[in-house]
């Protein structure tokens, strides 16, 4: 059992769990038994921390981990991003993905900064079965701990790239249709055919013009005039379902 702080090894578990997005951090933290055994049925563990080794739970997960730690209670919450530890802690390998991995069907995020927003989209492409992801340069880090919690462990299934320009993605065969609160055609009337890349624009300032000239088409979702914008995931979240009716309607 680690019970002190000043233990070398806690002291870089702080750090990763801290900062998951650096690139020195190979690793991304997971919480929770019933996530942590799921994505463990798929990939080896790095690094399980737990603090009551005689839980029968950790039964299934020791053969799946390459080290594991049992830390004392106080020492596990230090490390938790929720206010009650639920007891495990576990590092996975980051995901990496390439080009050849991406789907005709992309939802690229401009400049997104809440990670909230990212994770919640990485959850909605899951769940679509259809999406990839990928995000402009200055957005929010796949990698950042607020994204990696929000997805509930789609991070580890949905392929993404991170850094990629809107002309990267249009010099690699996408058309580029731009999620704009006015203009083009409603949601509702337009027809989508791959290989498409959906833009969703910053929380505050959308797509700039420079983005936006690089679009073939645009699309609004449909509001009643006094209705606020949709934040960047909901309407993201709408549109990836609009696109996947419409592949399921036409068989």
């Amino acid at each position: 059992m680690i019970e002190s702080r000043q233990n070398q090894r806690y002291k870089q578990w702080q750090k990763y769990v801290s900062h998951p997005e650096k690139e020195e951090c190979p690793w991304i933290p997971v919480e929770g038994w019933k996530q942590v055994r799921e994505l463990a049925s798929e990939r080896p563990v790095e690094l399980l921390l737990f603090s009551d080794a005689e839980d029968p739970r950790l039964k299934l997960l020791l053969p799946r981990s390459r080290e594991s730690f049992c830390l004392s209670p106080g020492l596990l919450q230090r490390l938790s991003a929720v206010e009650f530890s639920p007891g495990v802690l576990a590092f996975f390998q980051k995901p990496f993905w390439r080009w050849q991995d991406l789907t005709p069907w992309v939802l690229y995020l401009y400049r997104l900064q809440d990670p909230g927003n990212l994770g919640t989209l990485f959850r909605t492409a899951r769940a679509t079965g259809m999406f990839s992801l990928v995000t402009s340069p200055k957005t929010v880090s796949c990698f950042n701990s607020k994204v990696a919690r929000a997805s509930v462990g789609s991070l580890f299934a949905v392929p993404f790239l991170e850094g990629i320009t809107a002309g990267g993605l249009k010099r690699r065969g996408y058309r580029l249709w731009a999620a704009t609160p006015e203009g083009g055609k409603s949601l509702f009337e337009v027809h989508f055919e791959p290989p498409t890349a959906i833009l969703i624009g910053n929380e505050g300032g959308g797509l700039e013009a420079s983005v936006l000239a690089l679009t073939e088409k645009k699309v609004h979702i449909p509001m009643q005039p006094q209705a606020e914008s949709l934040n960047a995931s909901v309407a993201g979240s709408l549109i990836l379902y609009e696109v996947l009716r419409q592949r399921s309607a036409n068989g």
